[in-house]
């Protein structure tokens, strides 16, 4: 399987990385132990990663990971991709868009020291909470100087070497910016926060079909819903169905949306979906926090 699907390649941004990686290892700095993140050259996802969204990073812990956001195949250059937060021990928030575009998310990462703080933007939606967290950070830095003078030797390295900027307010950015930007493109909201974009005629009605968490599922009425909906009805169904698990919980319900995406072309998004699925444990065909993909 090749991850990427129709893109050829990884952003550039992410290429420089992966280079000026190996400079600093030589100079005894290392992007995991300084600044806790770790870039991937091979996909990995949870039950809970949408399958537009190709990952790149993780940060060791808990199953925390980002990915750049495709819009199922639509954005043009993965350079430009929004980037999701993927935290899947925190369910109920566990996708957040965090920045615009990769650059953006180093700079982020870059500002906070730290990738596992990022993911606790998951939860947070109010300026108090990241003026808490700040402050937090704050007093913690005074008492690791040496993880700190590290962190911000790995940071002035790659600022110099991709050109991203340290983010001045933290929550104006990730609450007010990306979700400003993120707000003009979408046309139906969906449980993840992330939304659908406009794929065919601006102008339709759009159904939305309500999920919920562990209800029971009526196939013969979602494939009704199938046979009249518009694509972006579909796929806010599938982004809603995947969020509250029901897509990985019932294996008919999957059957029907891998056959739906197929119809729709969305080859890249059905293997995603295959090859996370075929990672879970075989005695158990729930979600599991541990069914971790590695594929080249």
């Amino acid at each position: 399987m090749n991850y990427l699907g129709k893109y050829s390649q990884m952003p550039p941004t992410f290429e420089k990385l992966k280079k000026l990686e190996l400079i600093l290892e030589k100079e005894g700095y290392f992007l995991e132990r300084d600044l806790g993140l770790i870039f991937q050259s091979d996909y990995f996802a949870y039950d809970v990663t949408p399958y537009d969204v190709i990952t790149f990073a993780s940060t060791g812990c808990d199953g925390i990971h980002f990915g750049l956001l495709t819009d199922f195949g639509t954005v043009s250059d993965l350079e430009d991709a929004f980037v999701v937060c993927i935290s899947p021990m925190d369910f109920g928030s566990h996708i957040k868009i965090v920045a615009r575009n990769i650059r953006e998310f180093v700079g982020l990462i870059c500002t906070m020291k730290d990738a596992v703080t990022v993911s606790n933007f998951n939860h947070m939606k109010e300026e108090e909470e990241y003026l808490r967290l700040l402050k937090k950070l704050k007093q913690e830095d005074s008492e690791n100087e040496e993880y700190i003078e590290r962190a911000n030797y790995v940071a002035e390295k790659i600022k110099s070497a991709i050109g991203c900027e340290i983010i001045e307010d933290v929550y104006h950015y990730v609450e007010r910016k990306v979700l400003a930007e993120r707000e003009k493109q979408i046309i139906i909201s969906t449980l993840d926060g992330i939304g659908i974009i406009t794929f065919e005629n601006v102008n339709s009605s759009h159904t939305i079909y309500k999920l919920e968490e562990d209800v029971n599922i009526d196939l013969n009425e979602i494939k009704s819903f199938f046979n009249n909906a518009t694509t972006e009805s579909k796929l806010a169904f599938i982004r809603d169905a995947q969020f509250t698990l029901l897509i990985s919980n019932e294996i008919e319900l999957k059957e029907l949306v891998m056959n739906e995406m197929i119809q729709l072309g969305l080859n890249d998004e059905v293997d995603r979906l295959r090859n996370i699925d075929q990672s879970n444990l075989p005695e158990s065909n729930s979600f599991s926090t541990s069914a971790f993909l590695e594929l080249d």
